[in-house]
């Protein structure tokens, strides 16, 4: 297990060298700022586990300090614990009210000290396994190709990245990134990536040209945003997005649909299928063709055996209910994979991904 990093940000050398030792002895790193202005920086360029903080400091206090590290993306989540002279209720509720996770007061028990950093880190490293474990699952479904880079280097990615620029898991670190985007678009790019690797930029979005796993050029929208802090340096999260189709014609087309699906009350029963073709066209791309005995549905992304049947059901405007009693499969279940096939079409609700299939991947009678 990696050693936990400490911040102590105190304008009292003894009492920091103090705690920097007691620190040290129950096998934590601890680094110390001497100042509210040093205490900032440190907690950008170190990248904590946790922050211990006076208040009392001039000419940034502690107070300040917390408001400035809870509004940036790379510091907001880091734990922080005020350490103080101050025992009034207000200060107290204040320093919870800029998002402090603990108050511990002068003069405090090491013992005291240590049972709030244990409990703090464990709560942080729960929430931190929760979020990772919901973010892996969205980054393995999703549709777009989502990467997590430093501007330079590409350490990871998901399937849909490396299938739609052609790069091998393998050979992701040997590819750097200004390659991949090519020189022209890196250029006016650098700048605001840098901008998020420092904290400056929350995040933003161009759209590039690259050389595709097909050899030809596609346009693409980069989204890129700060991600995180590992051993000292930041890390950011990039989402490659397909560019879509003229959007004047998107629009008719949708408009189209709505009207359609008001029409027959969102029951989409075979005259509405074969209306829909005509309306779309008979779309193109790479498809994969499932079997459902005289309906075919295509996709271009990879669903379970149970979220094709229930996609297939949706589509003819079945409710839950009799999704649950024609599967033989309770409604809670039905309610999670249709929130799966949302997840991985990257629709807001049923709808659309009904719209989804019927327009990007078809159903075929």
């Amino acid at each position: 297990m990696a050693v936990k990093k400490i911040l102590v940000i105190d304008d009292n050398k003894a009492f920091s060298k103090t705690l920097r030792n007691v620190l040290k002895g129950n096998g934590y790193e601890a680094v110390i700022a001497g100042s509210g202005g040093e205490g900032i920086q440190k907690a950008y360029e170190y990248g904590p586990d946790l922050i211990l903080c006076d208040i009392k400091m001039a000419p940034i206090d502690g107070y300040q300090v917390c408001n400035i590290l809870k509004e940036s993306n790379l510091t907001k989540r880091i734990p922080f614990i005020f350490i103080t002279g101050k025992s009034g209720l207000d200060e107290i509720r204040l320093g919870l009210e800029l998002g402090a996770d603990d108050y511990l007061v002068k003069p405090f028990r090491n013992d005291t000290l240590l049972a709030s950093i244990k409990t703090r880190l464990e709560k942080y490293e729960y929430l931190v396994n929760l979020g990772r474990s919901k973010y892996q699952a969205f980054v393995d479904y999703s549709p777009n190709g989502i990467f997590l880079f430093d501007g330079v280097t590409i350490y990871e990615s998901n399937h849909a990245f490396n299938r739609m620029v052609g790069i091998r898991e393998s050979a992701l670190t040997d590819t750097p990134f200004s390659d991949l985007v090519g020189k022209t678009n890196f250029a006016r790019i650098e700048d605001r990536i840098n901008q998020c690797m420092n904290g400056l930029l929350s995040n933003f979005q161009e759209e590039v040209t690259i050389l595709s796993a097909l050899g030809i050029q596609e346009k693409f929208v980069l989204y890129v945003a700060p991600s995180i802090k590992y051993n000292g340096f930041s890390l950011l999260t990039g989402l490659l997005m397909p560019m879509r189709r003229s959007e004047k014609v998107g629009h008719v087309a949708f408009e189209q649909l709505v009207t359609i699906l008001e029409e027959e009350d969102i029951s989409l029963s075979d005259p509405v299928v074969l209306r829909l073709q005509k309306e779309f066209g008979s779309g193109g791309g790479r498809t994969v063709g499932i079997d459902y005995g005289h309906s075919t549905v295509t996709a271009e992304v990879e669903f379970s055996s149970r979220e094709l049947e229930v996609l297939k059901l949706s589509c003819k405007g079945m409710p839950i209910k009799n999704i649950a009693e024609e599967l033989c499969i309770s409604g809670r279940t039905v309610e999670s994979h249709r929130a799966s096939l949302m997840e991985k079409t990257g629709s807001r609700n049923i709808i659309e991904v009904i719209i989804y299939a019927l327009k990007n991947q078809l159903i075929k009678i």
